[in-house]
């Protein structure tokens, strides 16, 4: 049976999907039926009745709501006849009865579906006269939202979002009749990580942006469409300015990437270019003090510093540290400064060449809505990637897929049917060695002898078994799996199991960071070239000679964590973009202090920043042009959406003029003058990112192939680790990033800063032997150090450990990493 049948609508045939609701059909033949509760991205309802229309029957016609109406072949509809635009016109009518009349100083005022439905339905009068009904107005649904309640027309956009996506069920209707309100449950929160998205939602104003109330009218804005970069997923979204002030952020919809959702991080964080506490001009450190410069004068001493280290220790004595936060270009244009300029491969950042991730990131953000199981391990998407997690939850809702889960806490995506698993630190390898040996003997395949003493027991079978079962898994690791002590083992050992069961090429790897992955891509790693092509490649190396026009190191540079260790040492000077080595672990404040020069390139005057011999002032990505590459490999833009603050200018730009200043004769080779220009000459350095430009990104992003890098794996044996006990130290430390931290993009947003709990977390067991409760003040010690912060009592930690979140203030995890870190062992004070 053909899917595509035929409807007639107002006397006009028109053709349809079967099965497709009447609204989305009439759409396509370009009738648009008003609605307020109908959406695409939400089951319908039929609440407003605002889509009425008649329908012929054989008892003669009948309205229905064409919301909740699926079309069938021959089915004929009046749209535009007496009774259903008398209909419509009583629906909006009676919405109006109630609702205020203060259209001038809503938030919604100018993008509102109901003015506009008003405008093209409405009776144009009004039978009623009397005092109109009030309710709550300014009424905190949470820190970030408000709802007023008078204006609300009770469409149950915000219940349905919160409970079919989210699966938070935290509003509901409350009262009856013209008393009826939207209200969270009693001692309830309205505290879903994506919770703003009910305000984009709204088709009317009741639910308003608490933090932007009041500072835009939306026909004043400038909309610049762009990308999220506080995780590494990407989310699209639109940034709306003003007198080249950000107002707000607002989803926009990339069904590849996000939907139609972004995080409340990605909404509401939007203060970073108006924050007082950002850099505006250049600091060179003058009679021991950071002091105001001007630009020609910065570059000049960052040109003799770096060549006075150059000229008595050699090139190989400076090195560089970019960042997974920076732009493509920006990494991009270290790398080539580094390489081609001073001539040395000491180049890195932090989630760089020490982490065990798949060079190709995940295969695929759009498979996790069509998983029939979902496999987690060291990851959290709803801390690290909250929009993936709305997607994770609807397939474990939607499409029934059971979901494992393999990390020192019970995270939230732990609540669906499956399996969850909670293996200590030091204790991960023995657990998928187990469940390698269920997963081969369920297949009937041999086992090999170094497996052959791995545990199993009935819940190891089931998820060995679910897993090999499967036929569209969606499979991740993450970053607390995949650096430091027993990483490699740990890496190695669920890579067994995931290619013991079959899956091995649709194992990925969640970043955290936005651009962790375009880090890499643009070669900011000490051993590989952009493209990430081998620095021992000589062809790779020769093509990047030419296209440079210089001569490239062959020699393999030191990593993140070898050029702070030497920089008592080998290392004399190094440049940073964007990285904070001394605010994630101070013991490197140390390191920095003995450098013979430090350059510091930043937003805001960090801890290492104020021990730099010069800061130089970045843009941030929302005043520059640059392009982000996400997990999954999509390239996308950011273009610039409002002025950089003060003297501060964009990263590519500060390079290349220290370039042509530290290097003239090669100023041919810098002579890009715009971002398309150099996103051009990325993709003839990177062949990954060859025939992509700045305009064909377009507004959805373009990906290199998961194809382009192949990926034997095997069941193979590895090297175990062993995580000595200590008595003195009881604890085993567990870190990850949690939503609502204390980093520098949050409290740049002194609206944020009271959102999520921001303490270290013990079991209620171990809190109970130690005598503490939630609140109380804790030092966490370790062999390297400690840190003051307080508790919170909580079951889904793992008992024996205590989890600590990055980016604390005044609790920064890495002073408490020894030789054993992250793992290490602590005990609390």
């Amino acid at each position: 049976m053909s899917d595509l049948i035929t409807i007639t609508i107002d006397g006009k045939e028109i053709p349809a999907q079967r099965g497709e609701m009447l609204t989305k059909a009439a759409r396509r033949a370009g009738i648009e039926i008003p609605v307020f509760c109908g959406h695409p991205k939400l089951d319908p309802i039929g609440a407003c009745r605002m889509c009425l229309v008649e329908q012929e029957t054989p008892r003669g016609r009948a309205l229905i709501t064409a919301c909740t109406t699926p079309v069938s072949e021959g089915m004929v509809i009046h749209y535009g006849s007496e009774k259903a635009v008398d209909a419509r016109q009583g629906t909006l009518e009676m919405i109006l009865i109630n609702h205020p009349l203060d259209c001038p100083i809503c938030d919604k005022g100018g993008e509102c579906p109901l003015q506009d439905h008003t405008l093209a339905h409405g009776p144009g009068k009004s039978h009623f006269w009397e005092e109109k009904h009030h309710k709550a107005k300014n009424y905190p649904l949470s820190d970030l939202i408000l709802l007023d309640q008078e204006r609300c027309i009770l469409c149950w956009r915000c219940i349905r979002y919160l409970g079919e996506w989210e699966d938070k069920p935290q509003l509901g209707l409350f009262h009856r009749g013209g008393e009826t309100v939207i209200d969270k449950f009693p001692d309830g929160e309205l505290d879903a990580y994506t919770s703003g998205s009910i305000i984009d939602l709204c088709p009317v104003g009741a639910l308003t942006n608490r933090p932007a109330r009041f500072s835009y009218r939306p026909w004043e804005l400038r909309k610049t469409p762009s990308i999220c970069t506080h995780c590494g997923q990407g989310c699209n979204l639109r940034i709306d300015s003003r007198d080249d002030i950000v107002r707000r952020h607002v989803a926009r919809e990339n069904v590849a990437v996000n939907d139609e959702w972004i995080c409340d991080k990605g909404r509401f964080a939007d203060d970073i270019s108006v924050s007082p506490a950002r850099l505006q001009q250049p600091l060179a450190r003058i009679a021991g003090q950071l002091q105001p410069v001007s630009w020609a004068e910065a570059l000049q001493r960052v040109v003799s510093g770096l060549k006075g280290v150059a000229e008595r220790h050699g090139p190989a004595a400076i090195g560089a540290i970019g960042s997974a936060k920076a732009s493509n270009e920006a990494n991009y244009l270290l790398g080539k400064f580094m390489r081609g300029v001073i001539g040395s491969n000491n180049l890195d950042h932090r989630e760089g060449a020490a982490l065990l991730a798949d060079p190709r990131g995940l295969p695929s953000l759009e498979a996790a809505r069509h998983a029939d199981l979902i496999l987690l391990m060291g990851c959290d998407p709803s801390e690290e990637m909250p929009v993936l997690a709305t997607l994770l939850k609807r397939a474990a809702i939607r499409q029934a897929a059971a979901v494992v889960i393999v990390h020192p806490r019970r995270i939230e995506l732990a609540r669906y049917p499956g399996h969850c698993f909670q293996p200590a630190p030091g204790e991960e390898p023995a657990l998928f060695d187990a469940l390698t040996r269920a997963t081969l003997a369920g297949r009937g395949e041999p086992i090999p002898a170094w497996l052959a003493g791995a545990a199993e027991d009935a819940q190891i079978t089931a998820a060995a078994n679910a897993l090999a079962a499967a036929q569209r898994p969606f499979i991740l690791y993450g970053s607390d799996y995949a650096w430091g002590f027993g990483a490699r083992a740990i890496v190695a050992s669920l890579t067994n199991w995931v290619t013991a069961a079959g899956h091995g090429d649709r194992l990925g790897f969640l970043h955290a960071q936005a651009n962790s992955q375009g880090a890499g891509d643009m070669g900011m790693l000490p051993d590989f070239l952009p493209g990430r092509r081998p620095l021992a490649d000589a062809k790779a190396r020769g093509d990047l000679e030419a296209l440079w026009q210089t001569e490239l190191p062959s020699q393999p540079g030191l990593t993140y964590g070898g050029m702070l260790a030497s920089a008592r040492g080998r290392i004399k000077a190094l440049y940073l973009l964007g990285a904070n080595p001394a605010g994630e672990k101070p013991a490197d404040a140390a390191a920095l202090k003995a450098l013979d020069f430090l350059v510091v390139q930043e937003l805001f005057l960090t801890e290492t920043a104020q021990l730099a011999d010069v800061v130089l002032p970045a843009a941030s990505y929302v005043e520059g042009d640059g392009t982000f590459t996400n997990s999954e490999r999509r390239v996308q833009r950011a273009p610039q959406a409002v002025k950089p603050v003060g003297n501060a200018a964009p990263d590519w730009l500060i390079l290349t003029h220290l370039a042509r200043a530290y290097a003239p004769e090669r100023a041919a080779a810098w002579s890009t003058t715009s971002v398309a220009a150099l996103f051009a000459e990325i993709t003839q350095a990177a062949p990954l990112y060859a025939g992509m430009t700045w305009e064909n990104l377009g507004a959805g992003g373009r990906q290199w192939p998961w194809q382009a890098l192949s990926l034997q794996r095997s069941v193979q044996p590895y090297k175990p680790a062993a995580l000595p006990a200590d008595p003195a130290y009881p604890l085993r430390l567990v870190v990850g990033n949690q939503l609502w931290d204390d980093g520098v993009v949050l409290a740049a947003s002194p609206a944020l800063a009271q959102q999520g709990i921001k303490a270290a977390r013990l079991h209620p067991t171990d809190a109970a032997a130690l005598g503490l409760h939630s609140g109380d003040a804790i030092t966490l010690r370790s062999r390297s150090g400690s840190v003051r912060t307080t508790v919170h009592v909580d079951d889904a930690i793992k008992p024996g450990t205590v989890f600590l979140p990055y980016s604390l203030a005044g609790a920064p995890a890495g002073a408490l990493f020894d030789e054993y870190a992250p793992r290490s062992a602590v005990g609390v004070g």
